[in-house]
């Protein structure tokens, strides 16, 4: 698409939207009140984030991190970016290191070893080289402000059979070495290593087997896994956890429940077809992998979970692909990346615009996600392009500069999302409703670019948005002086025609400030002042000045509102009504 060169430098606004209205998201019930702790996040309003970083034993599904997290007051959130069958080598070689960095977590919790052992090719390193990657863990985790805790490995249930009852733990010497790095560097230890002993012994060896896995090799029950914890441990071996950070990190003691919102929590990743994660509780570790796994022509809903993670790539669901739902765990913290523009240097098998995520099946559905283009204030760089008919995304944030967004050809619903951009941000010849969505401009330009088809009675929609816009006036990275500063005042515009049919409206939505009075642009084409279809209805805020509005375009009456429906615009021959019932997106 042809548009503006003109684009700014600005630091990306990270803003959430209204409301939370996600079909795939649980509700944990409420705790009884505590003294120890409350459900109020804490007075400065910042909630403190807790990574969990390790192996297997830590993730939600085989080890302790689910029964953490129901310790944790409001106050506090946890992502578990830890990963199965990985050591403190391999975790970091694979860049899942890099990915919780860029979480910019609080606190990390930080336990290896169990892969580390002799024996697991691909992962077993020596001591020195174990010491060497904890060292690393600890002082890149300072590097960006965040506290690093050591966690000593949770124990192998290994028995000593000269003295029954007493665990002989292959364990033991890397959980001396952790001890060693804490108290070397002055930062917390949670001792799991000695705890989760002392407690099985005190339980013993038939007790453990209560909280101890099956083992299935081929489908058979090859007997009892004496590493990791099913549902029943979850919350067992966390309270230990928990236990050490209330002795040895006493500033958590605020967001630490006494005892957790649920004893026997269920991993979230058994509700979903496929699991996108970084721990062993997921199918896939790659999204692009996960849509694959979903069936040819689809008739009924084939959902992916993608849990906390920054997923760089270019993420394509085929023509074939249908019934695809992508649910994130955690909307701000399930991001979906793409760093390149339309002149930066791609292979040939990437899409003709470069975006960062392209849906070309019809009946899908997003929701939790951030899908973001990082390229910059410097060309058309879209994040999303939607290519569909029957298309839905909830409660998701879709970020980038020029060119953000495009919905094309089909019918497409956005719900108590989040769009930013700077330059012809949204886009294209679909047809969709934006209904309760924050729309940002970053410091002026364009807000829409429609070339909807002369036929086609709707383009884009708004229904009761709101417009807002950056605080600071954009500066022109060619002509950055202190009188183009002031001279460009962060203004935007609500839409300019693409094609000479484009059909833009906005409805009870409140326009802030930095909308131009004018309200729309003809794109240096006096033409097509007859031609676009551009309407009004209700605008409010500062940015809304019906005196003020180009002659060329329309306030609607009461009577011609009342055919902006979300059903009426999206109903099409099919009777589409994603607002309705989410089943029928």
């Amino acid at each position: 698409m042809a548009g503006a060169g003109e684009i700014g430098s600005i630091h990306m606004k990270r803003a959430t939207a209204n409301k939370f209205l996600a079909c795939g998201a649980t509700a944990l019930a409420l705790c009884s009140e505590l003294a120890c702790a409350t459900d109020q996040p804490p007075a400065s309003g910042h909630k403190i984030k807790i990574i969990l970083v390790g192996d297997s034993t830590v993730t939600d599904n085989a080890g302790w991190g689910l029964g953490f997290k129901q310790f944790l007051t409001d106050g506090a959130e946890c992502i578990n970016t830890s990963q199965g069958g990985r050591s403190s080598e391999s975790f970091r070689r694979e860049g899942r290191w890099t990915n919780a960095l860029a979480l910019k977590g609080d606190y990390y919790l930080i336990q290896f070893g169990h892969n580390n052992e002799p024996g697991k090719p691909g992962r077993s390193t020596d001591m020195p080289t174990f010491v060497s990657n904890m060292v690393s863990y600890v002082e890149e985790t300072r590097a960006i402000g965040a506290q690093p805790v050591l966690v000593t490995p949770l124990t192998r249930r290994q028995w000593d059979k000269e003295h029954p009852g007493k665990i002989k733990s292959s364990l033991a010497p890397y959980a001396e070495e952790v001890r060693k790095i804490a108290a070397e560097k002055h930062i917390p230890l949670v001792d799991l290593q000695a705890r989760s002993i002392a407690l099985c012994e005190s339980l013993g060896p038939e007790k453990c087997l209560e909280f101890s896995p099956l083992k299935m090799v081929n489908g058979t029950n090859a007997g009892y896994d004496g590493t990791h914890l099913n549902e029943k441990g979850r919350v067992m071996f966390a309270r230990l956890v928990v236990d050490e950070l209330r002795q040895n990190a006493p500033e958590l003691a605020s967001v630490l429940r006494g005892q957790p919102l649920n004893e026997n929590p269920v991993a979230a990743e058994t509700k979903y077809d496929a699991v996108v994660s970084f721990d062993g509780s997921g199918t896939h570790t790659n999204v692009q992998s996960a849509i694959a796994a979903a069936p040819d022509n689809g008739t009924s809903w084939f959902t992916i979970l993608v849990k906390p993670g920054v997923y760089q790539g270019e993420f394509v669901i085929p023509q074939t692909k249908r019934f695809v739902r992508i649910v994130g765990e955690e909307m701000e913290n399930t991001v979906l990346t793409w760093p390149y523009n339309v002149n930066d240097r791609k292979s040939a098998a990437t899409c003709q615009f470069d975006p960062g995520m392209v849906v070309a099946a019809n009946n899908f559905c997003a929701e939790n996600l951030t899908v973001e283009n990082t390229s910059g204030d410097h060309g058309q760089a879209l994040a999303l392009r939607v290519d569909a008919d029957r298309v839905a995304f909830n409660h998701c944030r879709i970020l980038g500069w020029q060119d953000t967004l495009m919905v094309n050809n089909g019918r497409q619903y956005f719900t108590n999302c989040y769009v930013a951009g700077r330059v012809d941000f949204i886009y294209g010849s679909g047809t969709a409703v934006f209904d309760h969505c924050e729309i940002h401009s970053r410091n002026g330009g364009h807000v829409t670019a429609a070339s909807t088809p002369k036929d086609r009675p709707f383009g884009f929609v708004f229904l009761n948005c709101h417009l807002t816009g950056d605080s600071q006036p954009w500066i022109n990275p060619t002509n950055a002086t202190a009188t183009n500063l002031v001279a460009n005042k962060a203004y935007a515009d609500l839409g300019r025609p693409w094609r000479p049919y484009g059909s833009v409206a906005y409805l009870n939505c409140e326009m802030d400030a930095h909308i131009k009075p004018t309200g729309w642009n003809n794109w240096g084409n006096v033409t097509n002042e007859i031609t676009a279809r551009y309407a009004e209805y209700h605008s409010t805020g500062p940015g809304a000045n019906p005196e003020k509005r180009v002659k060329w375009m329309r306030q609607l009456t009461d009577e011609e509102a009342k055919g902006f429906t979300i059903e009426n615009v999206l109903r099409g021959a099919d009777g589409w009504n994603p607002a309705e019932n989410n089943e029928r997106m």
